[in-house]
């Protein structure tokens, strides 16, 4: 369960301190349900107040939030392949206050000047002054609802059946599958326009600026499988970032049907070895892992190395139910919320740690 969205009591400078004072002079003990009235007109009254609050005066009871935010956890990283790797290779920027923050700037400089070699420490070297190019990425929410009226809730309570959970499941794996989506394809609108604000774009892996391409042989990749042909053609990729001095490691992603065709024999003449073409590739030096995303299109294979001046996910935010009650109190909104934003990058001279092949 996210920590982010929920504020811990016990702070010495915890503004809900006054709500849990009040709690205790209302109901004689202190309790979450006591705290709940005062809390929520309290926590409305301040327009300004952290989503964090707003999350701990949460109108559901304890139990069903509890229930509803197992249900997220459950789901995890189901749906996410290649946003899964790069949060496991630590390949990820942490932002404080995610909802202040619109857009997020970086700078790419390129390389100036050269070690000297003196007899001296104290010789003088030459003046140095980087180029930069700024850089912008708009952060965006990844968000899908759900509701839960009254009676639903009330029949929970007074029969003790549990709450039904599957749409809080369905709608935190629609927020993961964006997220990935996104993270391969790029962030696009509902319409299939690239997202887009004030000029600046979310590019994902397919469509990274400055990315390497190479042409691949379509069949061998897919229908006739042909394990020499898929070898030299990952050569060939890999040489390219090489060249821009990318030198790993490596992460190959392929879709489902790219994925089967490595499962066949490398030599299906003569494979004594008895390896599959996805083993072979695997033992190129520098290239850790094959991995399957389904979400990766059908014609595109993608060679990339793993470090963060290539590509990192900005993250603000895991998916995190957010509840409120509508006007009428009869029904109980929910927003599955989360802020996890891939970033590709290249140097100053455009040189990027992304290719792209291209079945044809």
């Amino acid at each position: 369960m996210s920590k982010e969205m929920r504020f811990t009591t016990g702070a010495s400078n915890n503004p809900l301190g006054d709500i849990i004072v009040q709690s205790v002079m209302e109901t004689g003990g202190w309790s979450m349900s006591g705290m709940r009235t005062p809390g929520f007109r309290m926590l409305q009254a301040v327009e300004d107040e952290e989503l964090s609050k707003l999350r701990t005066a949460a109108p559901l009871t304890d139990r069903a939030q509890v229930v509803i935010d197992k249900a997220v956890v459950k789901v995890g990283l189901s749906r996410l392949t290649f946003v899964a790797d790069l949060l496991a290779a630590g390949l990820r920027y942490d932002l404080t206050d995610p909802l202040s923050v619109t857009q997020l700037e970086w700078n790419s400089t390129n390389k100036i000047g050269a070690a000297q070699r003196t007899m001296s420490p104290s010789a003088r070297g030459e003046n140095k002054l980087p180029n930069v190019l700024p850089n912008r990425l708009p952060i965006y929410l990844t968000t899908d609802g759900f509701e839960l009226d009254i009676r639903t809730l009330k029949m929970s309570q007074r029969i003790g059946n549990p709450l039904d959970t599957t749409i809080v499941e369905q709608c935190t794996r629609s927020v993961n599958e964006a997220i990935e989506d996104a993270a391969i394809n790029g962030a696009t609108t509902l319409d299939g326009q690239d997202l887009k604000v004030a000029g600046y774009a979310a590019p994902g892996l397919v469509n990274a600026p400055n990315a390497e391409t190479q042409a691949l042989t379509l069949a061998a990749w897919t229908t006739v499988p042909v394990g020499s042909t898929v070898f030299a053609e990952t050569m060939l990729m890999i040489g390219k970032l090489q060249a821009n001095k990318k030198f790993g490691p490596y992460r190959m992603y392929v879709g489902t049907t790219v994925g089967n065709a490595l499962a066949s024999d490398y030599n299906a003449t003569n494979n004594a070895q008895g390896l599959t073409i996805m083993q072979r590739l695997l033992q190129i030096d520098g290239l850790q892992a094959i991995r399957v995303a389904d979400m990766m299109p059908a014609t595109k294979v993608a060679l990339v190395q793993m470090t963060s001046d290539v590509i990192d996910v900005v993250v603000g935010q895991p998916p995190t139910v957010i509840p409120w009650t509508s006007l009428d109190g009869f029904t109980i909104h929910n927003l599955v919320m989360a802020i996890m934003i891939p970033r590709v990058r290249s140097d100053y001279n455009g040189d990027s740690g992304i290719c792209i092949g291209t079945t044809q």
